[in-house]
């Protein structure tokens, strides 16, 4: 294979994998639910939670992402997801509204998780800021 060719396909590859992270929704990656204390080693993984597209990691469940909707035609901050939720031995259905916030010289990256049937709210600090 020729270099040309070789860096033609690496080229491509950075092309995809950058258009990939363009289309991942606000809310993929590791958040905490009491600021960047809880992000660090050694802190409460209870207060923890891995979003992607497919799914969402507490510390005792997992939720499968069955379906998710952007809220926002304007923005991509808002999405409601339909969630079949799994841990402890309990299997539940749910539905929620993910809000990022977004971070200004005075707020860190902020996410809001709202239950759509008990309107109980909880805010994620982005780890890693």
């Amino acid at each position: 294979m020729s270099m040309t060719r070789i860096a033609l396909a690496a080229l491509m590859g950075l092309v995809a994998a950058s258009a990939m992270a363009q289309d991942a929704p606000p809310y993929v990656g590791q958040w905490a639910v009491e600021g960047p204390d809880a992000c660090r080693d050694g802190g409460n993984d209870d207060l923890k939670a891995s979003f992607s597209t497919t799914a969402i990691e507490y510390y005792a469940s997992t939720c499968r992402v069955v379906s998710s909707r952007r809220l926002s035609k304007s923005g991509n901050d808002a999405h409601r997801l339909k969630l079949a939720c799994e841990g402890e031995g309990v299997k539940v259905s749910r539905d929620v509204t993910l809000i990022v916030l977004e971070k200004t010289g005075q707020r860190p990256d902020l996410m809001l998780q709202i239950d759509a049937a008990t309107w109980a709210t909880l805010t994620y600090q982005r780890c890693g800021q």
